[in-house]
């Protein structure tokens, strides 16, 4: 018995000890323990929802779930984009960096501008944002990001996506990281979180700076494979 309770303590001291620090403001699913689970849980109340959404599409394809506003969208594949005149020299190179990791695709064309409303743009900005400790843990929200759609219907009817992508300045060593910039610029494009590790929409920031097959796949259900749509 008291071996089997000083095996308990250790495994729950690794696993608080493992714990991904870095995870953005809008945590989805995950599927490696069911203690992360329900710390998720408590940070997006929407999760077992999103989790029943996305579970079907999942199971029959690995591709990177899409925001819910983007689905069935035509949006065109060029973004005008901007940074906010708060952005620092060094979050604008992680910024420029995660650019041109999607410009790499060939799927959308990201250009720097301001485009007008009727077009695609993203406004890129940072903010500081303190986050409350919970026991001897903290949960970091490194970044903020998503899509906005503005719609016309009828006469001269257009679709566009005015998003924006955000790094949370409060913790610059989490936050100002390329990975970091190319999982809310994901967002802003209208990827949505991933339960698989090696997608850069995964919840919880893996280092990951190179798009997975699923995260292409997802790029090319709304924009197409970049040929057509302009």
């Amino acid at each position: 018995m008291r071996y089997q309770g000083w095996l308990t303590w250790v495994t729950l001291g690794l696993a608080v000890a493992f714990i991904p620090m870095a995870v953005d403001s809008k945590p989805a699913p995950i599927n490696f323990s069911s203690q992360l689970t329900r710390l998720i849980e408590q940070i997006d109340p929407n999760f077992k929802t999103t989790t029943q959404q996305t579970q079907k599409r999942e199971i029959s394809s690995q591709d990177t779930p899409i925001e819910a506003i983007v689905q069935n969208r035509q949006l065109a594949r060029t973004y005008y984009y901007h940074f906010d005149t708060d952005v620092s020299a060094g979050a604008k190179i992680v910024f420029e960096n995660a650019i041109s990791t999607y410009n790499q695709t060939g799927i959308v064309k990201l250009l720097p501008g301001s485009g007008t409303g009727r077009q695609n743009s993203i406004t890129f900005f940072v903010y500081s944002k303190r986050m409350p400790s919970e026991g001897n843990t903290t949960m970091i929200e490194s970044g903020h990001g998503g899509p906005q759609i503005i719609q016309q219907t009828g006469w001269n009817a257009y679709t566009a996506n005015h998003a924006r992508a955000g790094l949370n300045v409060y913790y610059p060593a989490a936050a100002i990281r390329k990975s970091v910039a190319i999982h809310e610029l994901g967002h802003a494009l209208g990827l949505d979180h991933s339960r698989y590790r090696n997608s850069v929409m995964y919840p919880i920031d893996q280092g990951n700076t190179n798009l997975s097959a699923g995260d292409i796949g997802a790029l090319k259900t709304i924009y197409g494979s970049g040929e057509t749509k302009k």
